[in-house]
């Protein structure tokens, strides 16, 4: 059993398509894959019928962005019923949000010199989606960088000159979406937020207040005192555990496809709760 429950396709901000990516994911031997790309379940869709041809348990998902006190959070939305009109209206919101920033950006570039951005971009999104990894290739296309980490460094990031504010809905609400389309509400990579310790605290029991169930407890390759210390988390506040690579692109050689680590003993997997089992 090999489980990946966190990735991006070409339906937002991933280099590979949805076909490449389940082809990707038999090279790689694992079993059950969550496409996860951001506000939107396209991925999954465009991805269903070729996996249904493969021994691949593919799970809908769908990774969320959403504002609490200040922080801009992450919730992977899994085994959800896509059709569910309360989250698809939700998520085309996000989108809607994700090109208002996009123009504002656009604006951005033109007071750096750097012109036509939108239009190199235009053939690279897809169903409506466009996020900041669109940016940071057009930068990379135009040698202002030489990779996506150095275009949010250099550009992208807070602080920096192209970043742009984005007015997210509430952690709340976007949990409620989940719930509404009878999925599983999980915070992703909990570590990449820098809280401190008891604020962490604080947005894991208003998230479960909100009706979350999960916490991402691996998304690296190897053991780390991270994993060690969300596992505590999880089995503290009687949250399932869901693993997740956060997969956007093969260049990123230090985050494979299916690259993790074992989820520790003392949690309950996630995948407990899907609603058809997932096979040993």
């Amino acid at each position: 059993m090999k489980i990946d429950l966190h990735c991006h396709t070409t339906a937002s901000d991933g280099a590979l398509s949805p076909q490449q990516l389940i082809d990707l994911a038999i090279e790689h031997a694992i079993t059950t894959l969550a496409i996860t790309d951001h506000d939107t379940t396209a991925g999954y869709e465009q991805a269903l019928e070729y996996a249904q041809k493969t021994t691949l348990q593919l799970i809908v998902g769908t990774e969320i962005s959403c504002q609490w006190r200040g922080h801009t959070i992450h919730i992977v939305g899994l085994d959800c019923d896509n059709d569910n009109a309360k989250l698809q209206t939700g998520l085309k919101q996000n989108r809607l949000k994700r090109w208002q920033r996009a123009f504002e950006i656009e604006q951005k570039c033109q007071q750096l010199q750097l012109y036509g951005v939108l239009d190199e971009i235009m053939p690279l999104t897809e169903d409506d989606m466009i996020g900041r990894n669109h940016f940071a290739q057009v930068l990379i296309n135009r040698n202002k960088v030489k990779n996506q980490q150095q275009a949010f460094d250099k550009y992208l990031k807070k602080g920096k000159p192209l970043y742009t504010e984005v007015d997210w809905p509430s952690l709340q609400a976007v949990v409620g979406w989940i719930k509404a389309a009878g999925g599983i509400a999980v915070i992703a990579h909990p570590q990449q937020y820098k809280m401190t310790s008891n604020k962490l605290n604080q947005m894991i029991a208003d998230f479960m207040a909100a009706g979350g169930q999960a916490l991402e407890v691996v998304n690296q390759p190897r053991p780390s005192a991270d994993q060690i210390g969300l596992a505590d988390r999880a089995v503290r506040f009687g949250l399932y555990a869901s693993v997740g690579s956060d997969f956007h692109r093969p260049e990123q050689s230090w985050r494979g496809l299916g690259w993790l680590a074992p989820l520790p003993a003392k949690c309950q997997p996630v995948w407990q709760l899907f609603k058809t089992a997932v096979a040993d």
